[in-house]
């Protein structure tokens, strides 16, 4: 498994104040890796073992927390060659190098679904209704970021309904509150 999204959704999904800390920490991780791939690669050719070891230990350190779970399997033999002074053969360096562009890869793919969607915009109801039905913490995070858009939605009284449902993790009791709003907007 290349990522525990499960881990990084815990991190955000249960205050607003974690996901407006952490969301600008994981983009410039997810925006920097692309030269630390550079560095650690041009690290490589020199054989400066130091530099590699240290670049492996941050990277794996920050991929971890949020919740990879390949990234830091490969890490681990590498640091410990390193450590060793030995350097890892290429074949190796190489297969850690690719899983970090691809665990990038999975980590901005995960973050762009929180990009779409400004804080006042009308939610997509259905979408998220799949979402309840379906028991996922997206649910949750999604609610943390629509807030405005859902109150403008429902109103300030439903939602307050609809808040206290989510953080009791009622997703039951959500999507059945949605789906009467829905129908009552259908026969208006």
């Amino acid at each position: 498994m290349l990522f525990n999204f499960s881990v990084l959704e815990q991190l955000i999904g249960f205050s607003q104040d974690a996901f407006l800390h952490l969301f600008p920490a994981v983009a410039k991780l997810i925006a920097s890796t692309p030269s630390e791939i550079q560095q650690l690669s041009l690290s490589y050719q020199r054989q400066d073992h130091k530099a590699i070891e240290l670049s492996l230990h941050k990277l794996r350190g920050s991929y971890a927390t949020l919740g990879a779970a390949a990234l830091p399997e490969l890490s681990r033999p590498l640091e410990i060659q390193l450590q060793q002074g030995q350097l890892p053969r290429a074949t190796a360096f190489t297969s850690y190098l690719e899983c970090l562009e691809q665990t990038s890869a999975a980590l901005n793919l995960w973050l762009s679904q929180f990009k779409y969607s400004s804080d006042s915009s009308l939610p997509d109801v259905a979408l998220y209704i799949q979402y309840l039905e379906s028991n996922d913490m997206q649910a949750y995070s999604l609610f943390q970021v629509q807030r405005a858009g859902w109150i403008a939605y429902l109103g300030p009284d439903d939602f307050v309904l609809m808040e206290q449902d989510i953080m009791t993790l009622n997703f039951a009791a959500v999507a059945e509150r949605l789906k009467q709003h829905l129908s009552r907007q259908g026969k208006g």
